[in-house]
């Protein structure tokens, strides 16, 4: 059985802060960066699964720089 296409080609995900629905296209990959309309943090696609229907996000973390001080 093959699943339908969707006719936007996107999928719908929440935002992990906010649950703002995000439409994310179907072509994502795991390392890219989202921004959420409804909060705007900034989001972190850390695993696709079943097909792109199951989509983790998490809140960019940006380590900042060890100068040794």
């Amino acid at each position: 059985m093959t699943k339908p296409q969707n006719p936007n080609n996107q999928n719908k995900t929440k935002c992990p802060d906010c649950e703002f629905q995000l439409n994310v296209p179907l072509d994502l990959e795991k390392g890219e960066i989202l921004s959420c309309p409804g909060c705007g943090l900034e989001l972190e696609v850390k695993k696709i699964s079943d097909g792109g229907e199951c989509i983790d996000l998490q809140e960019l973390t940006i380590e900042g720089e060890d100068w040794g001080e």
